[in-house]
């Protein structure tokens, strides 16, 4: 399996939206041990726009306890992605799945 590095240095056309969501995927499943268990299924990476780590919560409530666990999720992204990472957004995505069903 490639790192998610190797992933996000990729590119060209589709292949590249393909393999950048792949990395999403790939870092939100290296980052999801390093969480509180009660929030695995309800925080999630939802990508990264420039240098800014976007975190998808299920829910208002649980978009105030990804605020909290931020900096952590920022620090634990920036051991794995290529590009130094910033800043964080947490976003509400009521429609997240199960972490597995990517």
């Amino acid at each position: 399996m490639a790192s998610v590095q190797q992933i996000a240095r990729r590119e060209s056309g589709l292949g590249s939206a393909i393999r950048q969501a792949e990395a999403f995927i790939e870092l939100n499943q290296r980052i999801q041990p390093a969480l509180p268990a009660d929030v695995r299924e309800s925080i999630r990476v939802a990508c990264i726009e420039g240098d800014c780590l976007v975190i998808a919560a299920a829910s208002s409530v649980w978009a105030t306890r990804a605020r909290m666990l931020a900096e952590d999720m920022l620090a634990a992204a920036n051991q794995l992605w290529p590009q130094p990472l910033k800043t964080t957004r947490v976003i509400v995505a009521e429609a997240l799945g199960p972490v597995n069903s990517y």
